[in-house]
This record gives C-alpha cells, structure tokens and sequence, in this order.
C-alpha cells in the first residue's frame, strides 16, 4: 500500500492488477465488474444480511484526491440524520482552507450547498477531541453533530485499526464518514498492483461497520436537536414509570 501511494505523489500512471484482483474477488465468493473506465473496478459483496457493501475503485469523486480513490459504502440502517465525520489531518486543512477562500470571494455568509459535505460540515459542527492513541490524535480530525456518539463508535478496536491504516497512508486524503444511515469510506489509491490495499481497505470497513452497528445505531436525535442513547434513554423513563396498583380483593378498581 505505502508503494502505491508514493506512486500517486510521483505523479505515475495508474495500473491495476487485473488478474491479482480477480483471483481475489473469486476467492472471497464476491460480484466483480469493470467498467467503461478501464482503470474502474466495482466490486460488490455483503458483511451480513443486514451490510451490504459496495467497493470502488476509478476516477474520484471529490476535488480533494488527485489521480484516482477507492472508495466504499455499506449500507448499515443508521440513524439517517447522525453525521459523523473522520478525517486525515492534512486534508482537514486543505478543505478548512479552501472553505475559507469561497467565502471570502463570494462574500457570502454561508458555505454553498454545492460544497461538499466533508467541507460543509467541518463549519458546521462542533470538532471531538480525539481521546484514544496518539496515533488517532496526531492523524486524524473529528466533527460529528452527536459527539459522545462518535467517541463511542471510534474507541477500542477500531482507535486502534485506524491509527495502524493512517501509518500506511501517511499523508494521503482519507475519509470516513456516516451520511444517511450509511457508512462511506474515501481514500487516494493510485495503483492496485497487488490485492493488499484492497484486503486492508475492506477488513477496516468491516470493522467499522460491526462498530457502527454495535454504537451509533443505538443513538436517536431528541426534539431539540441533542443526541441521546437509546438504551439509557430507555433506562431512564422505566425507572421513573408510575405503575398502577392491583386493586385489594373484593376493592372496586378505581
């Protein structure tokens, strides 16, 4: 993977390993299809019934990566209004500012919609202190609309996942995100000469998903716009529930 990217910055030209990748895709039982762009490759598998993924890889989608991305969703049933963004600390700077320079020369008073969410949300909403491995700390950055949410999904296993994929990616834009009850994944990909990337890619979104799964999908959104959890919201209102008395025998029930 570090071989690759060193790629992208060398300004090389893409390739990709169509039989390595192929073998792969056949070993794990997965769909795979190129398509008209002949760098593109789909690839389409499912972590249970319930995650479904899809795995990209071709030209990107978003201004901030050069050369070409692999991307990734899964669909995960999450919260649709919980946002969530994880992202490399450089490419935090970039976005930060190249939303300042917009704002600047438009004169406007808010950041278009056209922006993407990545940038729009960095103003938005409130930025988490990261409180796991330093790894996390000094690589990434955290803005979530529901903080203690985020903090929960991040801790543990998946700190720790993050900290040793950031050591490989050094400085390149990576993204990951939740956004209409999904789960997405960017990162900058200039070559696939061998499957690693791709077995790494996927084993950190699988870890991300169970993660989601087991922590964000356990928060709902209150009428004032706070984040609470499900489980000890639910809590709360059992133990404070007045129960009827069974009424004495013979007693008329009132």
């Amino acid at each position: 993977m570090l071989n690759a990217l060193k790629r992208l910055f060398a300004g090389k030209s893409v390739e990709v390993d169509w039989p390595a990748v192929e073998a792969w895709a056949r070993h794990l039982g997965l769909g795979l299809r190129h398509e008209r762009d002949p760098f593109k490759v789909v690839c389409e598998g499912a972590f249970d019934a319930a995650q479904r993924w899809r795995l990209e890889y071709g030209t990107p989608q978003r201004d901030y990566i050069e050369g070409h991305e692999l991307r990734a969703r899964v669909e995960l049933d999450l919260p649709p209004t919980l946002n969530v963004l994880l992202l490399s600390r450089p490419l935090k700077e970039q976005l930060e500012a190249a939303a300042f320079e917009r704002f600047t020369q438009a004169m406007a008073t808010r950041i278009d919609t056209a922006s993407p969410e990545e940038m729009r949300w960095l103003a938005m909403y409130p930025k988490v202190a990261l409180r796991a491995s330093e790894a996390l700390r000094t690589r990434y950055s955290l803005v979530a609309n529901a903080p203690a949410a985020a903090l929960a999904w991040l801790d543990g296993r998946l700190a720790q996942r993050l900290g040793e994929h950031a050591a490989g990616m050094q400085d390149a834009p990576f993204v990951l995100m939740t956004l209409r009850g999904r789960l997405y994944l960017r990162q900058a990909a200039a070559a696939l000469l061998n499957v690693q990337l791709l077995e790494e890619t996927l084993d950190l979104l699988k870890l991300a998903s169970a993660r989601a799964r087991e922590t964000l999908a356990q928060w709902t959104e209150d009428d004032d716009g706070s984040w609470v959890s499900t489980t000890s919201h639910a809590w709360a209102i059992d133990t404070h529930i007045d129960l009827p008395l069974d009424p004495l025998p013979g007693a008329e029930p009132r």
